[in-house]
């Protein structure tokens, strides 16, 4: 017996091919849990509604597939009543920064140590393609990613990193869905912090995004690292600084940086644990 099997249900996924979300459970299966040797009893998975969300029933632990939006609820009541359980809340832009936004900034400011997962695909994409809070906003004939069919011009992104840096979240990260070991490695950081943990995974939807607009993220992702300096989009003019992730002034610039300009792949900010 494999230890990825160990963590692998005998369900098979039924994502499309190419899913970035593949990547994530990949992460978990394979590394993540292997690693910290957490016992399949001794951990959780919530998930709320869409396509990242079917994951629980794809990793062997205990998986609660709960209702759109309200995953952090139940891994925080979960958590409350078993403190010695791993929960982990994951679910997509819709449904944690859509129906679910009025809960993450309570899960914040009482620091439960739950770990947060957001695939952000910028896109609702199990039901068919619709904007998401996080679908990029182009004027009409702005660039190569407007499309008038599948993205018209409705309202500016909410930026998932700005929004849990200004809550105060207490670990901060962002993954991308290419890079599964480096990811793994972020996931992992984030489950051994003891408070709330958001990390946002960027992921292409091979169905319903543009197909200019991944690539575009991950060939001008830069990654950050402690102490060196921070790569910044050529259209600021300030000077770049050395990263300090304990700065959780320096990780709201970070966090405004234009997502298909040059995100930023790393551990954004640490705090206190509890």
């Amino acid at each position: 017996m494999t230890e990825e099997s160990n963590y692998r249900t005998d369900v098979t996924p039924i994502w499309c091919p190419g899913c970035g979300v593949f990547s994530l459970l990949s992460s978990l299966t394979k590394t993540v849990l292997p690693n910290l040797g957490i016992p399949n009893h001794r951990t959780l998975v919530v998930s709320g509604i869409g396509c990242s969300s079917r994951i629980p029933g794809y990793v062997d632990t205990y998986g609660f597939n709960s209702l759109h939006g309200r995953a952090v609820v139940i891994a925080q009541g979960a958590k409350l009543a078993s403190p010695d359980l791993t929960v982990l809340a994951i679910g997509g832009d819709g449904d944690f920064f859509s129906i679910g936004a009025g809960h993450l900034p309570h899960a914040v400011r009482r620091n439960v140590n739950i770990t947060c997962v957001m695939v952000n695909n910028f896109v609702y994409a199990l039901t068919k393609g619709q904007t998401s809070p996080t679908t990029p906003y182009l004027q009409r004939g702005e660039g190569p990613f407007l499309s008038l069919k599948y993205y018209p011009p409705v309202d500016p992104i909410l930026d998932m990193v700005s929004y849990s840096v200004s809550t105060k979240a207490s670990f901060i990260a962002q993954g991308i869905a290419t890079d599964p070991s480096h990811l793994a490695w972020l996931l992992e950081e984030a489950i051994k912090h003891k408070g709330f943990s958001f990390v946002s995974v960027l992921a292409p939807c091979v169905t319903f995004n543009p197909p200019g607009l991944f690539n575009t993220i991950r060939e001008r992702a830069t990654y950050l690292k402690e102490g060196e300096p921070v790569e910044l989009p050529d259209s600021w003019t300030e000077q770049p600084w050395l990263h300090d992730s304990s700065n959780i002034t320096l990780a709201l610039k970070l966090a405004q940086s234009p997502i298909a300009e040059k995100p930023h792949i790393g551990i954004m900010f640490r705090g206190n644990e509890r």
